[in-house]
């Protein structure tokens, strides 16, 4: 067995072959096929009993499928069928070559010029002097439209199903252009061009990769793949295929039967007497437009490009929908619809409840979104409200959670057998928040007459259409959410957060956007059942819904194995876990992370196939290196500051010994050690935690000014540390370390 894993160590470190090992393995460990050599595991159902035994480990999951059937002859074993994938079935491919027709704008800078001077001159006296914010858009949208149409040539690019995906519009209009060149006999000119196409194509495939990190296997090969698969999923394409059906699915979930318009009136305020609203210049706007990055346009389709490019001609046009719009606390028609695409949550989606509903509102609207947030809601949000909070604010992240979790859980560890932590999960959270208890929160915060009108009129009289695969649904009124995607949502949803608490001062509740956690001590004065009836109570009050069914409790102890374990009774209904998942790092009960360790480098393992697939593509070892940190390196340091400190010696050595293959087949162009990946997240997390307006530097002391033994390398206080544990969490781990 040993020189057959040699043998296979050393092939599949060179070759791009599709690797396949299979059969039953009874009771053998084969977890090492995994986490060492990288291969995937497709069998997910019981073969034998309650237990897979019957085993199917491939170096390409995406070209497999996996079925579990019961047997026609007699046999405790069940039936594994594989077939191929729709991603491998070539047939499906030929016989699905639709075409689609793109449209690609001509945006070389003379087609720009005559854009910009055309709006330029224009004369906007009438939209300026106009106070109906509804007539100004529509002539706004219905002019610069025009204006696109004349000056921007317009061509129709047909892309089919064997185009590979890194072949955009604007590339396949240029390799149109080099075959006729070819065909004229031009070889000078269509090299040069070659040449720009190849170096257009590297960017593309450079940017996909870069958001790869926390992509699964399977996901991975599709993007490296050379042609497109006919069908992603054909389950996804089943459950998609009616657009109007999904729409209103989403919109099912955000309509209440129940909604008062007039109850939502009740939160405007007479603008006659209120605050004054100081207007926007526009030389602001001008560097708001300027700033545009690459994004989708709205309902009222128009690009993110015109804003950028056309900047300064369209500032004062701008500046006044701007103004208009904040100082009366109206939207135009256009700002209060949204296109929906529906998201995956998960890999292979069973049913519609598996996708969520990302809505894109127009630019514009996203702007004043944003402005709104930065110049008002987040000022008068009081900090110590938002204190638990790590998402949708400046510098919160999901490392920043993490480490604040295992800070206090190792810290009540010092002086408690155990810490419960109760993982809560709340059922559609965005898409449910009911307005009138959002606005009741918002009242409460003083914001300016106007402001308050704006949020109002934002959240009234809202409709949503929902757009795949270039099909478009009817579009649908909806009463509640925060409109998932929108600038504003996430901070009006941590504002209706921001008031649930923990019950007592020992206990600590800590969350990232929904995702919201409690830790209990074994010592406190009030217990978890206490504090989960007062989170539901909330919960109840506030229209929100608790998943009982995937709200878990894991019980935290020292791993001491002589220290005494007593036993904690479970909340009715909530099952009790040794092990859990969160914010993507896997938790063991014990503190050790042998769990999560095992699993990364079983993702990377698997990444490492991929590698290959790009080496035999053509890739050098310096760009197979910039890939590496993408999708490999990226992966190890995933929240690394969080759990780095508890690894042990046999851990670091599994990582560095995974680190040193890698580089011996040549998939990076450096060493990488796993020592020297935790000192650079741990310095460059700290300096960022010393700022006093980070959300971590709570956790931080000035030392005493009074005692001065030494100078050290920070001026914060050591903590007294009774356990490892408590010395090993990120906050003290620096403090020793950086002395």
């Amino acid at each position: 067995m040993v020189a057959d894993i040699d043998a296979f160590t050393s092939i599949s470190s060179h070759s791009p072959a599709v690797f396949i090992v299979t059969g039953d393995f009874n009771s053998f460990n084969t977890d090492f096929l995994e986490v060492d050599y990288g291969m995937s595991q497709l069998v997910t159902k019981a073969t034998h009993g309650n237990n897979i035994i019957d085993k199917y480990f491939t170096s390409r999951p995406d070209l497999f499928q996996v079925d579990v059937f019961n047997s026609l002859i007699k046999t405790k074993h069940l039936v594994v069928h594989i077939t191929l994938s729709t991603a491998a079935n070539n047939n499906n491919v030929l016989n699905n070559n639709k075409v689609h027709k793109s449209v690609l704008y001509d945006l070389r800078s003379h087609n720009i010029d005559s854009l910009r001077y055309a709006l330029g001159v224009y004369d906007w006296s009438h939209e300026l002097n106009c106070s109906d914010i509804q007539t100004i858009y529509d002539n706004f949208v219905r002019i610069v439209l025009s204006f696109i149409k004349k000056c921007i040539p317009v061509k129709i690019v047909r892309l089919g199903r064997r185009d590979p995906d890194y072949i955009t519009p604007l590339i396949k209009n240029l390799l149109n252009q080099r075959n006729k060149l070819i065909r004229l006999g031009k070889k000078e000119a269509s090299d040069d061009l070659a040449r720009k196409i190849n170096v257009m194509i590297a960017d593309v495939v450079r940017h996909r990769l870069d958001g790869l990190a926390d992509s699964g296997v399977k996901e991975l090969w599709h993007a490296v793949k050379a042609k497109k698969c006919a069908s992603d999923n054909s389950r996804i394409s089943r459950l998609t295929s009616d657009v109007d059906v999904m729409n209103k699915h989403f919109a099912n979930i955000s309509y209440d039967p129940t909604y008062n318009v007039v109850n939502i009136n009740a939160f405007r305020h007479d603008l006659t007497n209120g605050d004054s609203y100081m207007p926007l210049y526009s030389y602001e706007v001008e560097h708001m437009l300027n700033k545009i990055k690459k994004t989708a346009a709205g309902g009222d389709n128009i690009p993110h490009w015109v804003f950028s490019k056309c900047s300064f001609e369209l500032a004062d046009i701008v500046a006044h929908i701007f103004n208009c719009s904040l100082s009366t606390g109206t939207l135009p028609v256009q700002w209060l619809s949204a296109v929906v695409t529906p998201v995956p949550k998960i890999t292979n989606p069973l049913s519609l409840s598996d996708f969520r509903p990302i809505s894109v509102t127009p630019i514009l609207s996203r702007i004043v979104e944003k402005l709104v947030v930065n110049r008002w809601l987040r000022p008068a949000i009081n900090p110590l409200d938002i204190a638990d909070q790590f998402g949708f604010r400046p510098n919160g992240s999901t490392t920043c959670a993490l480490v604040y979790f295992m800070h206090h859980v190792t810290k009540m560890l010092e002086t408690n057998s155990y810490v419960r932590c109760l993982l809560i999960d709340f059922s559609k959270a965005f898409d449910i928040v009911d307005h009138v208890t959002l606005l009741e929160k918002l009242r409460k915060l003083h914001l300016p007459d106007y402001c308050m009108n704006w949020i109002v009129s934002f959240l009234t009289g809202r409709t949503h259409t929902t757009k795949y695969r270039h099909l478009e649904s009817s579009p649908l009124c909806i009463n509640r959410s925060i409109i998932q995607g929108s600038g504003i949502g996430p901070t009006l949803y941590i504002i209706l957060e921001s008031d649930l608490k923990s019950q007592s001062q020992i206990n600590v509740i800590f969350k990232y956007a929904d995702d919201t956690n409690l830790l209990v001590p074994q010592h406190t004065d009030i217990q978890m059942k206490e504090e989960f009836e007062a989170i539901a109570l909330w919960s109840f009050n506030n229209k929100m819904i608790i998943n009982i069914a995937k709200t878990k409790e894991i019980v935290f102890r020292r791993p001491n194995p002589r220290m005494h374990i007593d036993d904690v009774i479970p909340i009715f209904g909530i099952e009790q876990v040794f092990e859990a998942k969160l914010l993507g790092v896997i938790f063991n009960s014990n503190l050790r992370f042998c769990s999560h360790l095992k699993f990364i480098l079983k993702q990377c393992s698997q990444r490492s196939f991929i590698l290959k697939q790009l080496r035999c593509q053509g890739l050098t070892r310096k760009q197979l290196s910039v890939v590496f940190e993408a999708i490999i390196v990226s992966r190890l340091r995933y929240a690394l500051p969080a759990w780095s400190g508890f690894l042990t010696k046999d851990s670091v050595g599994r990582i560095d010994s995974f680190l040193r293959r890698m580089f011996i087949y040549g998939h990076c162009s450096q060493r990488y050690y796993v020592c020297d990946l935790i000192d650079s997240c741990d310095r460059q997390l700290f300096v960022s935690v010393s700022q006093p307006s980070h959300c971590l530097n709570q956790l931080l002391s000035k030392k005493s000014l009074n005692i001065a033994l030494r100078s050290r390398g920070h001026n914060y206080a050591l903590s007294s540390c009774v356990t490892e544990c408590y010395k090993n969490s990120f906050i003290n781990r620096c403090l020793f370390n950086y002395v």
